[in-house]
């Protein structure tokens, strides 16, 4: 049995990241090859039959990427991926996340997609969707691009003003605004659900950032989820159909847990240092897990 670690090499041009090595060596303890591979090593031939360049089809692939186009390449030719590509296309888009969630009925912040827009248009968007998120959201809101990694692309509009500016820098590019959750600012909980089970949580704290992004310079450590939390993330993974995720639960007003993003492709990192959890090994155990079963 031999797969691939499929990563992004336009981030990390000169070798993988961590997250990649250390689900390499994990594998490595249970006898398993896995190879690094960076998205920018190949490309897609398509014609009379579809062609992945420099990658040898194998039994599977784990894919910590978000390039849709590959994974589905991928799929195509006979390599099944983990994450599956539908679910690492629908937890890339926020707003699709949150709709597919909502039909759930999973609880979460409340949420306005933008319409679609186009460049060079007089209004981006339209005056009647600024008002509407003013009036169903308040001030401050947070503003996401729906396509975005590691916090870089979310934003905080303290009012009309700033919303109006944010929103027409964001030319046509998806995004959704969503009411400011006082009581988790600068704060989240990730619980990462790996099978069904939530292996490991950590709380995030950041004391110059309403983001509580690690790479923003948030603090992380271990924290003990309520039977509440684990069962809203474990729920989320299922909706979506992740076999491992890592899913960012804010705290509402009286605490009602509520969900803001799950990342198919979260880093193992931060988590395993302040849990001691090996979450690279159970990430790797549970794709050995779907293989044999095959």
């Amino acid at each position: 049995m031999a797969g691939y670690v499929v990563y992004n090499g336009f981030w990390n041009p000169k070798q993988p990241p961590g997250t990649v090595t250390r689900l390499i060596k994990a594998a490595e303890h249970r006898g398993i090859r896995l190879m690094p591979f960076a998205n920018t090593q190949t490309a897609v031939e398509l014609g009379r039959e579809i062609t992945v360049h420099g990658f040898d089809v194998s039994d599977f692939a784990l894919f910590f990427d978000k390039d849709i186009r590959l994974a589905r390449a991928l799929e195509t030719i006979g390599v099944r991926v983990y994450n599956p590509a539908d679910t690492i296309a629908v937890c890339d888009d926020k707003a699709a996340t949150h709709l597919r969630l909502a039909a759930e009925g999973i609880p979460m912040p409340k949420t306005l997609v933008a319409p679609m827009t186009y460049v060079n248009m007089d209004e981006l968007p339209s005056s009647a969707f600024i008002k509407l998120a003013a009036e169903r959201l308040g001030f401050p809101m947070v503003i996401k691009e729906c396509y975005g990694s590691l916090g870089g692309q979310v934003y905080l509009a303290n009012n009309r003003s700033e919303l109006k500016k944010l929103v027409s820098q964001m030319e046509a590019k998806p995004f959704i605004c969503q009411e400011f959750v006082s009581a988790s600012a600068g704060t989240d909980i990730r619980i990462y659900v790996v099978d069904g089970e939530p292996v490991a949580a950590m709380r995030r704290r950041s004391k110059s950032d309403f983001r509580s992004n690690i790479g923003l310079g948030a603090e992380a450590s271990a924290y003990t989820p309520t039977a509440e939390e684990k069962e809203l993330a474990v729920a989320c993974c299922k909706i979506l159909g992740a076999l491992f995720a890592g899913v960012d639960i804010l705290s509402g007003s009286g605490g009602q847990p509520l969900v803001c993003e799950v990342n198919s492709n979260a880093f193992t990192a931060a988590i395993s240092e302040c849990t001691g959890v090996d979450v690279s090994g159970a990430i790797v155990d549970a794709v050995l897990s779907r293989e044999r079963q095959r």
